[in-house]
């Protein structure tokens, strides 16, 4: 009994640490405390940009310029599903990465460049809107965890859902 709990207990260990192991070789890149890009092998405090002991000044940084913040869709109707692309230059000094695109409900998906954006490139954050089971005036936004120096920055875009499908009655 208690060599196949041991056993038991040394598989579960194994698959637990490939597991964990998996996970962080499909992680893309990490950011240090001061939004520093740090390569997957290494510790949280060796920076690839910047030595250890450098302060970053505000110029050394990434910078998101967005063409736009905020997108109205107007008028749409319910259940439908709509896009807008959300164009960026980076015009910093590092090359820019948008780690996270997180929104403010599921019933938006966003799609953003994922590799490193160099000094002048662009880039885009496709969104798309399902309308489905919402009503009247809708305001959403989008959080992106970025290497900028305030590491993070906001999209944000709105829609007025018409033909509201009415509840159907009971009886």
């Amino acid at each position: 009994m208690f060599n196949k709990a041991m056993t038991l207990l040394a598989v579960v260990s194994v698959l637990t640490t490939v597991s964990c192991k998996k996970q962080e070789e499909n992680a893309t890149f990490k950011l240090d405390k001061n939004n520093n890009i740090i390569a997957q092998d290494q510790q949280v405090n060796e920076v690839i940009s910047t030595p250890k002991t450098a302060k970053k000044k505000s110029e050394d940084y990434s910078f998101l310029k967005l063409e736009e913040t905020t997108f109205d869709f107007g008028d749409i109707k319910q259940g439908n599903k709509v896009e807008h692309i959300f164009k960026f230059t980076n015009t910093g000094n590092e090359n820019l990465l948008i780690i996270k695109a997180q929104p403010s409900c599921g019933c938006t998906v966003p799609e953003w460049t994922k590799e490193p954006i160099k000094k002048g490139d662009s880039g885009q954050i496709k969104i798309v809107f399902d309308s489905s089971g919402k009503s009247g005036k809708q305001s959403k936004s989008i959080r992106l965890t970025t290497n900028t120096e305030n590491g993070k920055e906001e999209i944000t875009f709105s829609a007025n859902i018409t033909d509201v499908k009415p509840l159907p009655q009971i009886k």
